[in-house]
């Protein structure tokens, strides 16, 4: 006959605790992801929205700042939106939204605080490549021209 250490047996978790664990645990990781997100696009929020309005169906995203946070990078201006032509053919249509977003920013934001300006333009193709486009632009020449 033998006896059964009750000290040596591990206590065993019900599957409903892990589960409901699991749950929490996923709720408060996606809330800190949103957080973190609205924490640092918060300040574009503004200029986020004009730029939806001017150009509906473009879902711009705008963010701004050091790349990587590294002193060298210099402070860039970042957008981009979605164009429903190949934004390499149409150059002088792309050289009028650039000018366009950067007024718009202008009204929204401090531009003087950035050094330089992306403006990524993309077509998404349904299952073919996205076509992309990235112009960079100087935030004080483009200042002192307008």
């Amino acid at each position: 006959m033998t006896i059964a250490d009750t000290e040596s047996q591990t206590k065993l978790i019900r599957g409903r605790t892990i589960v409901l664990g699991l749950l929490i645990f996923g709720l408060l990781m996606s809330g800190s992801l949103y957080l973190f997100q609205a924490v640092n696009t918060f300040q574009f929020a503004d200029t986020q929205n004009a730029l939806a309005r001017e150009f509906p169906d473009s879902r711009p995203r705008v963010e701004g700042g050091r790349l990587k946070g590294k002193q060298i990078n210099p402070t860039t201006f970042r957008t981009t939106l979605a164009v429903p032509f190949n934004p390499n053919d149409d150059d002088v249509r792309i050289q009028k939204m650039a000018d366009r977003i950067l007024e718009i920013a202008s009204e929204n934001l401090n531009l003087n605080e950035y050094e330089q300006a992306e403006l990524h333009f993309y077509q998404a193709v349904p299952e073919q490549k996205i076509i992309l486009r990235e112009i960079k632009r100087d935030i004080k020449t483009w200042l002192a021209q307008h």
